[in-house]
């Protein structure tokens, strides 16, 4: 399965509202879907713009849909080179997790 259409327009402008105007020559907050799997990812300019022009992105979260059973979205943090379910219960909209991640990142993740 993957995501519901829907929820593209959601990520599209959550990630945009998370980095101010002034701020996006330096860093970029965006989303990648593959699946039933969205990847909240931090992108930045190369250090070294005269060799690449290519961002780096690292990714922070991942909501994933239909876990754990159909209509449920689940968050997901990296540790120890590993995505590891986030002690939350899951969630019928993606909203409250996109809300925790925005409200405080660093306790989160």
């Amino acid at each position: 399965m993957t995501v519901p259409k829907e929820y593209r327009a959601l990520f599209s402008r959550w990630c945009a509202e998370r980095v101010p105007a002034h701020a996006r020559a330096h860093l970029q907050i965006g989303f990648r879907i593959h699946g039933d799997v969205v990847t909240i990812l931090e992108r930045r300019p190369p250090e070294f713009p005269e060799l690449s022009s290519v961002w780096t992105s690292t990714s922070v979260a991942q909501l994933r849909h239909n876990d754990p059973e159909p209509g449920l979205w689940r968050i997901y943090h990296w540790v120890e080179d590993s995505w590891r379910c986030y002690d939350h219960p899951p969630s019928t909209m993606p909203e409250p997790l996109l809300a925790m991640i925005a409200a405080d990142p660093d306790k989160v993740f």
